[in-house]
């Protein structure tokens, strides 16, 4: 009884972890996007330093941040393969995470702020249509995101809010 209730914590630890995952920010798509925005909003070079230097003190941050949450990520994996459960001390680490997390969109959201106050009134309505566009793509990601992991599952099908559309497979009408 002891071995299945400390399996079922590590394995609910486990699956709980994935929550904490951050997307890489530093490759190449977030590099195209902060390049395609620059463009777009036709900085001066003066205003390109700012925005580069704004962006390079907030990843700077985020790094020690990530960092942080990864040592948290190692104890907690630890504990669960040295099978030493301290409710206590998961809990605290779990609890810390998510405020490093919360410090990190924080962090980001302060920096499109700054970003903002460097800008002309033309740059700031390009950049609101920006930020509007890349929310909209994060909320549908996210929507397929938990599409797609409902699918394969058996009497799952394509919902809308509302609780209708697609039937499972199988289930047509």
């Amino acid at each position: 009884m002891k071995k299945l209730s400390v399996l079922v914590i590590g394995l609910l630890l486990l699956g709980n972890l994935s929550i904490f995952a951050q997307p890489a920010k530093d490759g190449p798509p977030f590099a195209q996007r902060g390049n395609r925005l620059k463009a777009a909003l036709k900085l001066t070079p003066e205003q390109e330093k700012k925005f580069d230097d704004l962006k390079y003190q907030q990843q700077q941050g985020a790094v020690d941040i990530h960092a942080k949450i990864q040592k948290n990520r190692l104890e907690l994996k630890k504990m669960i393969t040295d099978k030493n459960i301290d409710e206590k001390k998961i809990l605290q680490l779990v609890e810390e995470n998510s405020k490093l997390q919360g410090d990190i969109k924080y962090s980001a959201t302060k920096n499109w702020l700054d970003i903002y106050k460097i800008l002309n009134d033309e740059q700031k309505a390009t950049f609101t249509k920006f930020l509007s566009r890349m929310s909209d793509f994060r909320a549908m990601k996210g929507r397929m995101k938990a599409g797609m992991g409902m699918m394969g599952k058996k009497g799952a099908g394509m919902m809308n809010r509302q609780g209708k559309g697609m039937p499972p497979k199988g289930e047509m009408k």
